[in-house]
């Protein structure tokens, strides 16, 4: 783990560092910081300048050690942990720590407001009464939105009366409506805006709209918070046991440039079940604000990939079939160009090129895990970072994993639909023709079982080992089969010399890649390679021999 990474160990334990357990007994409020929220240790403490540590707001700053609060609401680092540097300070912008205290109603609930009650306002507002917070909606017409938000367990008021029953209000509604409020009724308040702009005009460099809400109303603190969910994702909760849900919490992230305001937030987040990611200041909305615009980021490189293997499998197979035959009887007397050749291209071409794909695909899913081991044992440890390039290309191999089911299932259609060639009553091959079939079959099946296993809804209710042995195990086993079932169907064109035009046959082409990773996967297997390289992976490291004198 990289030295400058915080997350959560457990329930009420921070772990700071690389390996120093903090246990939190300051609040309710334990957070995941970004690199943007990070806080340094000053160096005069003799800790690593880069080393992040947390620090929890609760009801008891005033009385607990690591916390002094000032006659000015300012709160500070105490000298029992952290060492006091006036220069890692905390500064509220309210006034006293009390302004950052919801008010309670008599069922002792915290009272927030909600401005708005439309699709993502009414989820909002059923997710905080389930997790029993007292939520007044503030509207223009009270009594045409009264059924709904009643129906949610809110309590409807005019934006006037509803604006004085808490100091924290959240703006869920469009920002372009935002400049028609009693803005002056939202001074000294701390304001969530949840607002996302218009994808068309969206610049990253521009100013946020929460800095804007934050320009109209300078003496409220703004809170950048919740603009990455939906109205859906917020509706249908989390569901399954109490692990299920811990894993499957969606992160929040949450700025703002006032400290106990953005803890505040956070805590609420945490309240809905959901995972709070602190990414500092209000600056930092703009790119939170774009998060939502974000279009298949983590699929490009895969997309990329698939798309080359499978345009390269379909020219080659293109020329052979089709483009070879004809150019050869245009150089004979009376030779012409036999279009009925192409008859086949829109079933045939496709269908050996998506399983050409995804046989590489499936192939290339476990190479990079394979290389990683091969650099790990070279430098004998985990610790040094991989190549950039093999870094993005680890990351990837979920995406790649999926696109090789779906071009495995559009072979599997293709070949369903073909009742000749390669149809299951054909028996020119004997033995190999239902071996290769057979193989075909369970290697597709396992293929599925892999895909559905990525899914976060079935991943995260396995343990770990059950996830490791589904994409370790059954994953090498599913490419043997694949390997195997290009090996029974064309066994004689592999280890002949089968060229059309000077260029080798597809699967020759394609059974490269599997073969190739299948034997770098065998040196991993032995005992002595394998206890060293697992002994890495647990942290230790080798030492090396010294220069002799």
């Amino acid at each position: 783990m990289d030295k400058t990474e915080l997350f959560n160990d457990a329930e009420g334990m921070d772990v700071v560092g690389p390996t120093t357990p903090v246990p939190l007994d300051l609040g309710d409020v334990i957070l995941k910081l970004h690199p943007g929220g990070v806080s340094e240790r000053p160096s005069t403490s003799g800790w690593s300048e880069t080393e992040p540590y947390i620090l929890g707001l609760g009801s008891d700053q005033e009385t607990n050690p690591r916390f002094s609060v000032g006659t000015s609401g300012m709160v500070t680092p105490g000298t029992a942990f952290p060492p006091f540097d006036p220069r890692f300070s905390f500064t509220s912008t309210l006034g006293t720590i009390e302004d950052y205290n919801l008010p309670i109603d008599k069922d002792r609930k915290k009272r927030v407001v909600v401005l708005g009650s439309g699709d993502f306002g009414l989820a909002l507002i059923t997710r905080l009464v389930h997790a029993n917070y007292s939520v007044v909606v503030a509207s223009r017409n009270p009594n045409r939105t009264r059924e709904r938000v009643t129906a949610a367990g809110g309590i409807i008021m005019t934006q006037a009366e509803a604006l004085q029953q808490s100091n924290l209000v959240i703006l869920a509604i469009p920002f372009p409506h935002v400049s028609s409020l009693p803005l002056s009724a939202l001074r000294s308040k701390i304001l969530i805006d949840v607002s996302n702009r218009d994808p068309k005009t969206y610049n990253s460099t521009e100013r946020s709209q929460a800095e804007h809400l934050q320009a109209l109303v300078p003496s409220a603190t703004v809170v950048k918070a919740f603009n990455v969910l939906s109205a859906y994702s917020l509706s249908k909760g989390i569901r399954g046991s109490k692990e299920v849900r811990k894993r499957r919490r969606t992160e929040v992230p949450v700025c703002s440039d006032d400290n106990l305001a953005r803890l505040l937030v956070c805590g609420i987040v945490k309240d809905l079940g959901l995972e709070p990611l602190d990414r500092g200041s209000l600056r930092n909305a703009r790119e939170v604000e774009g998060i939502p615009f974000i279009f298949f980021r983590e699929w490009k490189f895969a997309f990329i990939v698939s798309i080359i293997i499978w345009f390269i499998a379909f020219f080659i197979i293109l020329f052979e079939w089709q483009l070879c035959n004809n150019l050869r009887n245009l150089h004979k007397p009376n030779g012409t160009f036999d279009w009925s050749s192409f008859d086949n291209v829109a079933k045939s071409n496709l269908s050996i090129s998506c399983s050409s794909t995804a046989i590489t695909l499936l192939a290339i899913c476990y190479l990079p895990g394979v290389i990683a081991a091969y650099v790990q044992l070279a430098r004998g440890t985990k610790y040094s970072e991989f190549p950039r390039w093999l870094n993005r290309w680890l990351k990837a191999r979920k995406q790649l994993g999926l696109l090789m089911l779906f071009n495995a299932f559009i072979h599997v259609l293709c070949q369903l639909s073909d009742s000749g060639g390669y149809g299951l009553g054909h028996s020119s091959y004997n033995w190999r023709r239902p071996t290769f079939i057979a193989c075909g079959i369970l290697a597709f099946t396992m293929a599925g079982v892999l895909g559905l296993a990525s899914l976060p809804s079935v991943g995260t209710s396995m343990t770990w080992r059950e996830f490791s042995f589904l994409q370790s195990r059954l994953g090498w086993f599913t490419l043997l089969l694949a390997a195997f079932h290009i090996i029974f169907n064309v066994w004689d064109g592999l280890v002949t010399p089968n060229f059309t035009c000077y260029i080798p046959s597809i699967s020759q082409f394609v059974i490269v890649m599997p073969v190739l990773t299948l034997v770098l996967k065998l040196p991993l297997l032995l005992p002595c390679v394998d206890n060293a390289l697992t002994r890495i992976r647990q942290g230790f490291e080798r030492i090396p021999t010294p220069p002799s004198v």
